[in-house]
């Protein structure tokens, strides 16, 4: 199925509704970035995801669940996107999906618990980061922009905010009832309470103003009720609405799983992909109608990824090395890294290509602008740019 590039983008075309906002609004987000992030929870199959699918070992490793070549959406000559991805086929055409090819870390795990922690803490197989990779530049962020909170996760787990005090909030802080999801619930203890990350914080003035200024810009009717499907659409439609009526918070954390597909893959996988695809085009096309798109960055990341060969349950087991999207308004689009070479495999796993750590450096440098960040000695300045 081949995607052919329109002369006229239709799917960007919506028209910018700044002068429909508050003044307050247009001033804070003139200086604003935010960085949304989707965790693909269970590890996701990269290989049918993004699909080398002019290597002839992909259908050898892969007789049952390997995605027909008529069906997947070509993007290239040699790699095409399964075909519930539709929509980020199309903000690809854009120029605004960056795919990032052979993600992983050195002396790699594939425990759920103990790698998804090493992903949200900066850390690799040897060791874990004491808190969340973002904390330590968000507070640098706040101390140059009037924020209302540095981060929020819209899920049930926001342990990538580990450690962080004053700012950091839960679906409940904002009346928000995230609904369970599967693989984080099965493979990683989930806090029984989802209000503020530390219940230290919960009584000090500060964050009690704070708190109160957002729900204060809440109120009213909200603009986004349906974006994309399921839970992860609901995520994102309040992400959507948050934005939307100017709380300023430069991080926002949703999720979706699970990708754990051990068993009957392709179906299971198809169904958690759609939810993905339309959930983050309609998200677009909303950023976009909000006016801030051009200063958004949509991240995904999951624990690992799978193994290139099929099991014998037509499903997938834990991998290494896979594919991660960032898609953002002033991204150029493209891939980085190597097409995964199929042929070279280690006990039936994808070799890494890509530190994860380098990505989070030229997030943090490129987009939020600090040169300065714990990440540097992973800069690559090649990598991506905005």
């Amino acid at each position: 199925m081949k995607l052919t590039r329109r002369q006229s983008l239709s799917f960007f075309g919506a028209t910018s509704l700044f002068s429909l906002l508050p003044s307050s609004y247009l001033n804070a987000a003139i200086n604003s970035k935010y960085l949304i992030l989707v965790e693909l929870q269970g590890a996701n199959d990269g290989l049918n995801t993004v699909i080398p699918y002019s290597d002839r070992n992909y259908y050898k490793l892969r007789p049952s669940i390997g995605i027909p070549k008529k069906d997947i959406l070509t993007i290239s000559d040699n790699v095409g996107l399964h075909f519930s991805l539709k929509g980020l086929a199309k903000i690809y055409e854009t120029g605004e999906l960056k795919i990032v090819q052979n993600l992983g870390y050195p002396n790699p795990v594939l425990s759920h618990f103990r790698s998804i922690e090493l992903w949200e803490t900066g850390g690799d197989g040897k060791a874990k980061g004491r808190n969340g990779w973002l904390n330590d530049s968000l507070n640098v962020i706040e101390n140059s922009r009037n924020l209302d909170g540095k981060a929020i996760y819209l899920d049930q787990s926001g342990d990538v905010f580990r450690g962080g005090l004053d700012g950091f909030y839960g679906p409940n802080s904002i009346g928000f009832a995230a609904a369970e999801l599967e693989a984080r619930d099965q493979t990683v203890p989930v806090p029984q309470s989802f209000g503020l990350l530390a219940d230290l914080i919960q009584g000090r003035k500060q964050n009690s103003q704070k708190l109160k200024q957002i729900q204060n810009k809440l109120s009213g009717a909200n603009r986004f009720s349906s974006i994309g499907r399921g839970n992860l659409g609901a995520q994102l439609s309040k992400v959507c609405n948050i934005l939307s009526k100017g709380v300023n918070i430069p991080v926002l954390k949703v999720a979706i799983g699970s990708f754990d597909t051990h068993s009957e893959q392709f179906w299971r996988h198809r169904d958690l992909l759609r939810e993905l695809d339309e959930s983050l085009y309609e998200t677009v096309q909303a950023l976009q109608n909000i006016g801030i798109w051009n200063d958004t960055l949509i991240m995904t990341y999951s624990e690992f990824g799978r193994r290139a060969a099929e099991n014998g349950s037509r499903g997938t087991d834990h991998g290494m090395a896979a594919p991660h999207f960032l898609i953002g308004g002033k991204l150029k689009g493209g891939f980085v890294g190597e097409v995964p070479n199929l042929g070279r495999l280690r006990n039936n796993n994808l070799e890494f290509e890509i530190d994860y750590r380098t990505v989070y450096e030229t997030v943090l440098r490129e987009h939020f602008g600090l040169d300065d960040n714990p990440f540097e000695k992973y800069q690559n300045k090649g990598l991506f740019s905005l």
